[in-house]
């Protein structure tokens, strides 16, 4: 008796257990017949096809698996012009209820509570964007009181959906519809405790926003949950915070991405999401000495050890990029270079005593070179002569002749023109050359100051360091 009871119990739970595993997506899309539909996911900024469904003649079908779906953002696709898309949260048994050409205005989602609330999150959403564009549309042709109502309705529709947003918040529990809502929250900056009659009131506001926004402006994200992977909301809000949000310089940059890995460090997925996109984006970078970045995400990760799911391989290519970066960093001092100049004497980059010293990596061969070189030496060397400094000009190429050809076919007398055919100087490491030509500028203690610049932006900075 004991033991049918306790088999009974056991049966009971197993079926509990079945029931909630895997899902069940009944879709009645009206206006479709015998149509064929997809049901995708979202990982990141991408989409794939989880499943297909053909819908029968009255547009209904369903969508159903043995395993659950990873809870997220999923999409009904159609076509390029006829998609929808609804959350899946822990609850996997939904009913969608949609129509041709007024999707999201007809769509009616019941079973799952994460869906129904993302569902009329989208809807509310929708409705107040139209409106305010409605509304926008109309300032071009309009002045005075009339202009001045129209703003004060567009006001008015901000302050409702942030109200909207704060009370949807504070009700968003902790299932993924939370996690989305709360990712997808824009930052409100609160008024800085100054007055506006303040002589300074720009400034300090300026900074009271900026140090806001750099403090709390990822505050939706939960770094220790990976579901938010599961949506395309991360990678947009970590581009804006470190390309747009912070101040463009490693020094802004280094802290707040380090502080970043810390919160997902709990979370591996989230945490490889992070580390690879901070590498990636940090090296995709056109901003100059956002390579420091690079070294300090790499030291932090990727060089100690934590980077456990990258491949010999990807730790090689890291490994050498750091080693050929790091020598030559903005605010190092540039490593001593001690070469033989044409006449076969030694000059030592160190010992120039010049206010600023441009350091010029190229081949004589070089098509580049061979069109920048002197243009180097008449719109930058002879602009600025009279101002105490000095070209280090480094031929890359091991054929003498051709080199003192080339040097007196172009006039680049003035400049402290030297080699190191033998490469004992390691310069080709010291200054990552992979590249021709190569500027390096110097200040007078030879620390680095830019480094892969050109000779436009070489003038400009030249004549701003000069007139400071």
């Amino acid at each position: 008796m004991i033991k049918r009871v306790l088999y009974s119990a056991l049966l009971i739970l197993i079926v509990i257990t079945a029931k909630a595993e895997g899902y069940k997506i009944s879709v009645h899309w009206e206006g479709l017949s015998d149509t064929s539909i997809y049901l995708a996911r979202y990982y990141d900024s991408n989409i794939y096809v989880n499943d297909t469904l053909e819908l029968n003649h009255s547009g209904k079908g369903i969508f159903k698996g043995d395993s659950s779906l990873n809870e997220g953002l999923y999409m009904l696709y159609l076509n390029g012009d006829n998609y929808l898309d609804f959350l899946v949260g822990k609850n996997q048994e939904i009913d969608i209820y949609t129509k041709n050409n007024q999707l999201l205005e007809a769509l009616k989602i019941s079973g799952a509570p994460d869906s129904e609330n993302f569902a009329e999150y989208q809807k509310y959403i929708r409705k107040k964007q139209n409106e305010k564009s409605n509304l926008t549309k109309q300032l071009d042709n309009l002045s005075g009181d009339s202009r001045e109502n129209i703003v004060t309705q567009i006001n008015a529709i901000d302050d409702n959906m942030a109200a909207y947003m704060q009370s949807t918040l504070k009700d968003a529990g902790t299932g993924m519809f939370g996690l989305f809502i709360r990712a997808a929250n824009p930052v409100i900056i609160p008024q800085p405790d100054i007055e506006p009659s303040h002589p300074k009131y720009d400034s300090i506001a300026w900074f009271h926003a900026y140090n806001y926004r750099r403090d709390h402006f990822l505050d939706g994200i939960d770094f220790t949950d990976d579901r938010i992977l599961n949506t395309p909301l991360l990678k947009p809000k970590l581009e804006t915070y470190f390309n747009q949000v912070l101040i463009q310089s490693p020094d802004s940059i280094i802290p707040q991405a380090l502080k970043v890995l810390r919160k997902a460090g709990p979370n591996r997925r989230t945490y490889q999401y992070v580390s690879q996109f901070l590498i990636n984006n940090s090296s995709a970078s056109k901003i100059m000495g956002m390579d420091a970045v690079f070294v300090a995400v790499a030291d932090e990760v990727y060089l100690s050890g934590k980077a456990t799911w990258a491949d010999q391989e990807t730790l090689k290519k890291i490994t050498e990029e750091v080693f050929l970066t790091r020598p030559n960093l903005i605010g190092n001092k540039a490593p001593e270079l001690v070469m033989q100049n044409i006449d076969g004497e030694y000059v030592s980059l160190h010992q120039l005593p010049s206010t600023y010293t441009v350091m010029v990596f190229y081949e004589y061969s070089c098509g580049h070179c061979k069109r920048d070189i002197p243009a180097l030496y008449n719109n930058v060397f002879m602009e600025f002569l009279a101002n105490n400094i000095d070209v280090y000009a480094v031929c890359m190429n091991n054929d003498f002749d051709e080199w003192k050809k080339f040097i007196d076919d172009h006039d680049l007398h003035g400049w402290h023109n030297v080699w190191d055919p033998e490469h004992q100087t390691q310069f080709r490491f010291k200054y990552n050359t992979r590249t021709s030509p190569l500027i390096y500028l110097l200040d007078k203690d030879k620390n680095i100051i830019a480094k892969k610049i050109d000779q436009n932006n070489l003038s400009k900075l030249l004549n701003s360091l000069l007139n400071k």
